[in-house]
């Protein structure tokens, strides 16, 4: 059954278990991480980046796979769709198109900005009944052409970005997308 991820989430953390978040690419890929969890019984979050949203011939296109996929296979453990590294349009386009979950990455504008974006975007996720995650400092390595140092995030920034009622904070801890280099300084 689809829905956001913000009751899943807090139902592991009190239930000191782990949901995974697994990107789908195609078709097959969604459907043996559905059937997966299905069988081990474990709620899952099927992250779409915008590159692969624009492989599978857009956010729509995307949406309806899933939902027919659920439907069609008897899925009965929570799934959530969710945007990830998400811009601005990217999250108003996914919450057009039926997702359950968008994560706006605005860790490349000014704080000020990120806070306006993240504010507008928190609104109408939440007018939707959708899930929202947004991000401050960044992630290390590429993913979808953003570049990121794998900065520690300022405290501060991370509380006002957090009071804003967001559901989720993806905060830069020095973490990195692909393979750490020789010279990481590691998590902070």
């Amino acid at each position: 059954m689809l829905v956001n991820a913000t009751n899943m989430l807090l139902k592991a953390r009190d239930g000191h278990y782990a949901v995974g978040q697994f990107n789908i690419n195609n078709l097959e890929w969604t459907k043996s991480i559905l059937l997966t969890a299905q069988e081990m019984n474990s709620p899952v979050i099927l992250g779409v980046s915008e590159g692969a949203g624009k492989y599978m011939t857009g956010f729509k296109t995307v949406a309806a796979m899933v939902k027919a996929m659920d439907e069609s296979l008897g899925i009965t453990v929570p799934v959530a769709l969710h945007l990830d590294h998400g811009t601005y349009e990217g999250a108003k386009a996914c919450v057009a198109a039926g997702f359950t979950s968008i994560m706006f990455d605005g860790s490349h504008y000014s704080i000020d900005e990120n806070v306006a974006k993240t504010t507008e975007l928190v609104a109408l996720a939440h007018d939707h009944g959708l899930s929202i995650e947004a991000e401050v400092g960044s992630i290390g390595g590429e993913e979808d052409g953003v570049i990121g140092m794998g900065e520690v995030a300022d405290p501060a920034e991370c509380a006002k970005i957090a009071s804003l009622g967001i559901d989720f904070l993806a905060a830069g801890i020095g973490n990195i997308h692909g393979k750490y280099p020789a010279n990481w300084k590691g998590l902070d």
